[in-house]
Protein backbone atom coordinates (compact mmCIF):
# COMPACT_ATOMS: atom_id res chain seq x y z
CA UNK A 1 0.00 0.00 0.00
CA UNK A 2 1.18 3.47 -0.80
CA UNK A 3 1.61 6.13 1.85
CA UNK A 4 0.16 8.83 -0.45
CA UNK A 5 -3.57 9.30 -0.65
CA UNK A 6 -5.08 8.17 -3.92
CA UNK A 7 -7.31 10.62 -5.77
CA UNK A 8 -9.87 8.24 -7.25
CA UNK A 9 -11.46 10.99 -9.33
CA UNK A 10 -8.27 11.11 -11.39
CA UNK A 11 -8.50 7.39 -12.18
CA UNK A 12 -12.09 7.06 -13.41
CA UNK A 13 -15.46 7.92 -12.00
CA UNK A 14 -16.01 8.71 -8.35
CA UNK A 15 -15.69 7.11 -4.92
CA UNK A 16 -19.11 5.42 -5.13
CA UNK A 17 -18.18 3.82 -8.46
CA UNK A 18 -14.99 2.37 -7.00
CA UNK A 19 -16.72 1.20 -3.85
CA UNK A 20 -19.32 -0.71 -5.87
CA UNK A 21 -16.59 -2.13 -8.12
CA UNK A 22 -14.54 -3.47 -5.19
CA UNK A 23 -17.62 -4.89 -3.48
CA UNK A 24 -18.67 -6.71 -6.65
CA UNK A 25 -15.13 -8.08 -7.14
CA UNK A 26 -15.04 -9.27 -3.52
CA UNK A 27 -18.39 -11.07 -3.85
CA UNK A 28 -17.27 -12.91 -6.98
CA UNK A 29 -13.90 -13.83 -5.49
CA UNK A 30 -15.47 -15.15 -2.27
CA UNK A 31 -17.93 -17.25 -4.29
CA UNK A 32 -15.04 -18.71 -6.26
CA UNK A 33 -12.99 -19.44 -3.12
CA UNK A 34 -15.99 -21.15 -1.49
CA UNK A 35 -16.59 -23.21 -4.64
CA UNK A 36 -12.97 -24.42 -4.67
CA UNK A 37 -13.10 -25.17 -0.95
CA UNK A 38 -16.21 -27.34 -1.39
CA UNK A 39 -14.50 -29.17 -4.25
CA UNK A 40 -11.39 -29.70 -2.13
CA UNK A 41 -13.48 -31.16 0.71
CA UNK A 42 -15.23 -33.52 -1.75
CA UNK A 43 -11.85 -34.65 -3.10
CA UNK A 44 -10.50 -35.47 0.38
CA UNK A 45 -9.45 -39.04 1.09
CA UNK A 46 -9.63 -38.71 4.87
CA UNK A 47 -12.24 -36.93 6.94
CA UNK A 48 -11.05 -33.53 8.16
CA UNK A 49 -8.36 -33.16 5.50
CA UNK A 50 -8.17 -31.67 2.03
CA UNK A 51 -5.66 -32.44 -0.71
CA UNK A 52 -2.81 -29.97 -0.32
CA UNK A 53 -1.34 -30.37 -3.77
CA UNK A 54 -2.72 -30.10 -7.26
CA UNK A 55 -4.37 -27.58 -9.51
CA UNK A 56 -7.51 -27.26 -7.38
CA UNK A 57 -5.49 -26.20 -4.32
CA UNK A 58 -3.56 -23.71 -6.45
CA UNK A 59 -6.86 -22.19 -7.66
CA UNK A 60 -8.14 -21.99 -4.08
CA UNK A 61 -4.94 -20.30 -2.89
CA UNK A 62 -5.12 -17.80 -5.78
CA UNK A 63 -8.71 -16.90 -4.87
CA UNK A 64 -7.67 -16.39 -1.23
CA UNK A 65 -4.80 -14.14 -2.31
CA UNK A 66 -7.18 -12.06 -4.41
CA UNK A 67 -9.50 -11.53 -1.42
CA UNK A 68 -6.47 -10.25 0.50
CA UNK A 69 -5.68 -7.80 -2.28
CA UNK A 70 -9.28 -6.60 -2.27
CA UNK A 71 -9.13 -5.92 1.46
CA UNK A 72 -6.26 -3.55 0.66
CA UNK A 73 -8.60 -1.80 -1.79
CA UNK A 74 -11.10 -1.33 1.03
CA UNK A 75 -8.38 0.29 3.14
CA UNK A 76 -7.68 2.70 0.29
CA UNK A 77 -11.41 3.46 0.01
CA UNK A 78 -11.50 4.25 3.72
CA UNK A 79 -8.65 6.75 3.29
CA UNK A 80 -10.30 8.37 0.26
CA UNK A 81 -13.89 8.48 1.52
CA UNK A 82 -15.45 11.85 0.69
CA UNK A 83 -16.31 14.10 3.61
CA UNK A 84 -19.77 15.41 4.38
CA UNK A 85 -18.80 18.95 3.28
CA UNK A 86 -20.67 18.53 0.00
CA UNK A 87 -24.00 18.02 1.79
CA UNK A 88 -23.43 21.15 3.89
CA UNK A 89 -22.90 23.25 0.76
CA UNK A 90 -26.13 21.98 -0.77
CA UNK A 91 -28.08 22.87 2.35
CA UNK A 92 -26.56 26.36 2.33
CA UNK A 93 -27.66 26.84 -1.28
CA UNK A 94 -31.22 25.82 -0.44
CA UNK A 95 -31.37 28.35 2.37
CA UNK A 96 -30.16 31.09 0.04
CA UNK A 97 -32.80 30.15 -2.51
CA UNK A 98 -35.52 30.21 0.15
CA UNK A 99 -34.35 33.63 1.37
CA UNK A 100 -34.32 34.95 -2.18
CA UNK A 101 -37.81 33.65 -2.83
CA UNK A 102 -39.04 35.18 0.43
CA UNK A 103 -37.43 38.52 -0.47
CA UNK A 104 -39.13 38.50 -3.89
CA UNK A 105 -42.49 37.75 -2.29
CA UNK A 106 -41.98 40.63 0.12
CA UNK A 107 -41.21 43.03 -2.76
CA UNK A 108 -44.35 41.95 -4.60
CA UNK A 109 -46.42 42.51 -1.48
CA UNK A 110 -44.99 46.05 -1.13
CA UNK A 111 -45.78 46.85 -4.77
CA UNK A 112 -49.34 45.68 -4.35
CA UNK A 113 -49.68 47.80 -1.18
CA UNK A 114 -48.78 50.92 -3.06
CA UNK A 115 -45.03 51.17 -3.42
CA UNK A 116 -42.19 51.81 -1.00
CA UNK A 117 -42.71 52.71 2.60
Amino acid sequence: MSSDKVDLSQIRGDWDFHSRYVTNAMEHTLKRANKYWRELKKASRKKGQVPVDGELMEEFIEACMQTRALTDDYLILIECKPTAKRKTKKKAKKKVVKKTTAAKAKKKAKKKAGGRK
